[in-house]
This record gives structure tokens, C-alpha cells and sequence, in this order.
């Protein structure tokens, strides 16, 4: 019994040394540079890190950024579609105290979903790399707002450029 109950307290506590924070995320995307979105859009990610060093956190994200969509033109219509990039990342805590700020670095892959455009014989569109950095807060320990500017590269755009650029503010929740 008595062994038991010891690698059930050495099981437990190198669980809690991993320490992994699971956020989960909501806020806004906003088109920039030439082609601008019609509307806003909606942002819904999933992120997993894990704490080094003190200032460094390291992870992988999944994010669902919905509602893009652009001007019409001659030869298209409905021109829209979401995107789902998935990313590492890593984020650097400035000064880690009681109220953290920090800057975040994305790299990862976009995949292009929900394509709603009338393309015309043309080819549809085709998700490619992805690249973020932005600035953010963490607060009560479990809470997070993050400004970022993300940019993917998308093949056969129906905007006309083969970048989308973008900005989005969102708020994020720490579950553990």
C-alpha cells in the first residue's frame, strides 16, 4: 500500500512539473494593406506551451480565423474564405511578474476552408506558410489579450495578392 500511495505522489508531481499552459482564444481579424476584409472577422484558437528559463514559453497552436471576405471583381463573385493556420510558436516574457507583458513569434502553415467563391474555371485558392509576431499582456494568471499581425501565404487568391495580411486582437483564457 505504502508503495502505492508513493508512485501515486511521485506520479502526480512530475505531472505538475511539466507545467503546460492550455489557452484557449477569441477576439477579431481585420484585413490590411491593399485588399482589406469587407467586415470584421472572428478569430477561435487552441494553444499548448510550456514554460523555460523563466521568460521563454515554447508551444503549437491551432487557430480558426472566419469571415474573410474581399471586394468583388470583374470575374469573381462571392469572394471568401476562412483559414486555419497551425503554428509554433514562441513567446517572450519582457518582465515576469504579477502582470506579464510579452512578444510572441508564430511560424507554421495555413490551410484555406469554407472557400465560398464562384472562381470561374479559375484554380481555387491553396493555403501556404504563415508568419506572425505581435504584442501581448498576461494578467491574473489566467487571463491574456494579444494584438497580432499575421500574414499567409495564399496560392490562387481571389483578392488578387498572394499574401493575406492581417490583424487581430484577441483574449485568451488559461485552463492549467
Amino acid at each position: 500500500m505504502k508503495r502505492i500511495l508513493v508512485v501515486l505522489i511521485f506520479t502526480v508531481m512530475s505531472l505538475n512539473a511539466l507545467a503546460l499552459d492550455l489557452w484557449v482564444k477569441g477576439g477579431t481579424i481585420q484585413g490590411t494593406g491593399s485588399k482589406e476584409t469587407e467586415e470584421l472577422g472572428y478569430n477561435a484558437g487552441l494553444e499548448l506551451s510550456q514554460g523555460f528559463l523563466g521568460f521563454v514559453d515554447l508551444g503549437a497552436g491551432v487557430a480558426y480565423n472566419g469571415n474573410l471576405k474581399y471586394e468583388t471583381t470583374s470575374n469573381q463573385k462571392n469572394i471568401g474564405y476562412d483559414m486555419v493556420p497551425v503554428y509554433a510558436f514562441a513567446k517572450f516574457n519582457i518582465i515576469p511578474i504579477a502582470v506579464k507583458p510579452y512578444v510572441v513569434a508564430r511560424l507554421g502553415k495555413s490551410f484555406v476552408v469554407n472557400d465560398g467563391t464562384d472562381y470561374m474555371n479559375v484554380s481555387k485558392a491553396d493555403g501556404g506558410a504563415y508568419g506572425a509576431f505581435g504584442v501581448g499582456v498576461e494578467f491574473l494568471d489566467s487571463l491574456q489579450g494579444e494584438l497580432l499581425y499575421s500574414i499567409t501565404d495564399v496560392k490562387n487568391n481571389p483578392s488578387g495578392k498572394d499574401n493575406v495580411e492581417l490583424i487581430s486582437l484577441t483574449l485568451g483564457y488559461n485552463f492549467f
